[in-house]
């Protein structure tokens, strides 16, 4: 059995690795419109470049994921933390379109290697019983990211647009030579072979993992990550163009949604799923988020879409370490492995759900871009509930006295 205090400060290494990886990932959006001047760039060129972090994400996290199965979490983490670093520098002296592309792209590939490790790692040094309670922790350090990443790049592009990359660059490094320093490894028993194929292009992987035991958390997975990566596009238009709202306004609701998710993270999570089960938790949580989005469109002020922002933070704070924490309990293969496929469904969301939401929103208004996303969320709730039985299996062991 480990020491439980042995535990805390490698998580705490953990969590700033995946904090700072976000940081960087939030800071390029309030400079996305001095590009779009540098460089002359359309409005979809921007979006593009925005996206293909995500993109980078999917294609490679199973194949970081399968690394980290064969040589272990500390060496994936260790050379994403370097490729992360390298990315955000070429990124502040990128002085093309397309090497900013191909910069932003990196960054992806290699915050990818961060979060599968990481959930690996938790996975690794965590039981059964207390898994919840790490697994939401690392998502309150994702939720931290996000409220700072923005504020951060928005702050130090007063100095000038590159100061923000070198100090994320600077950041990535200085948390390199910590990890390097005091984290030690988790995983004790390493793949034997390292089949690369499987873990590099991984649509065929993805699709069998719909065919699997794990489906369902799968399609859960993607769902958040769709309905909330719809969401940043959806309501800044909506508060622009509908409610007349400040873009500086938004970004204080937007901090203020991950700020409240990262206070049920870190607090409340992991006694909301001892209580209600985790299968009920997840379940409530999109239940929460798709009720909170139905209403968003109908808010009379800012202060109504505020508070229902906040009513969306609380179910998307609750569904994504929840549904982290069954992956990793109900695997039979490699945590990495496993936490690779899963990232590739949560990245498909985030590149799904901002582009077809801006598309609906101009195209059928805003009423529709939200229903959109509802009736998605819905919909595939009840195919995993009544027709994957989700709820059956803690049904079950709630009837099972001990």
């Amino acid at each position: 059995m480990k020491n439980h205090a042995k535990k805390k400060p490698r998580l705490l290494f953990i969590y700033f690795a995946t904090f700072v990886t976000i940081i960087g990932f939030g800071m390029v959006f309030p400079l996305l419109p001095f590009y779009a001047r540098e460089f002359q760039a359309s409005e979809l060129t921007i979006g593009l470049l925005a996206a293909s972090f995500a993109i980078g994400e999917f294609f490679f996290a199973p194949f970081w994921g399968r690394l980290s199965d064969r040589f272990g979490r500390k060496p994936i983490i260790l050379l994403a933390l370097i490729g992360v670093s390298l990315a955000f520098l070429s990124f502040a002296l990128a002085n093309n379109l397309l090497w900013l592309f191909i910069s932003r792209f990196l960054q992806g590939v290699f915050s990818s290697a961060t979060f599968t490790s990481a959930s690996a790692y938790v996975a690794d040094v965590t039981g059964r019983n207390d898994r919840i309670k790490g697994m939401s922790r690392l998502g309150a350090s994702v939720a931290l990211g996000f409220i700072f990443g923005p504020a951060i790049g928005g702050t130090l592009s007063s100095v000038n647009h590159q100061m923000p990359f070198f100090a994320a660059s600077a950041l990535a490094f200085l948390n390199f030579i910590l990890v390097l320093a005091f984290l030690p490894e988790s995983l004790s028993k390493k793949a034997e072979i390292l089949v690369i194929k499987e873990g590099f292009l991984n649509i065929r992987q993805m699709y069998h993992g719909l065919r699997g035991e794990l489906a369902a958390l799968f399609i859960l997975i993607f769902l958040w990550s769709y309905g909330m990566s719809n969401n940043q596009v959806t309501i800044p238009l909506f508060g622009a163009e509908v409610l007349l709202t400040s873009a500086t306004l938004i970004g204080i609701f937007f901090s203020l949604q991950g700020a409240a998710s990262a206070l049920v993270q870190w607090f409340f999570l992991s006694k909301i799923a001892q209580k209600i089960g985790e299968h009920h938790t997840a379940v409530l949580g999109l239940s929460i988020m798709a009720l909170s989005l139905f209403l968003m469109p109908f808010s009379p002020s800012a202060l109504v879409l505020a508070a229902l922002m906040m009513i969306a933070s609380f179910g998307s704070a609750i569904t994504r370490p929840t549904v982290q924490t069954l992956i990793s309990k109900k695997t039979h293969e490699g945590q990495g492995t496993t936490m690779g496929i899963a990232a590739s469904f949560e990245s498909m969301g985030r590149i799904i759900g901002p582009i077809s939401g801006g598309l609906v929103f101009y195209s059928f208004g805003y009423h529709a871009a939200f229903l959109m996303v509802v009736i998605s969320i819905a919909a595939m709730l009840i195919y995993v509930v009544f027709k994957k039985k989700f709820l059956k299996p803690e049904v079950k062991s709630l009837l099972v006295k001990p």
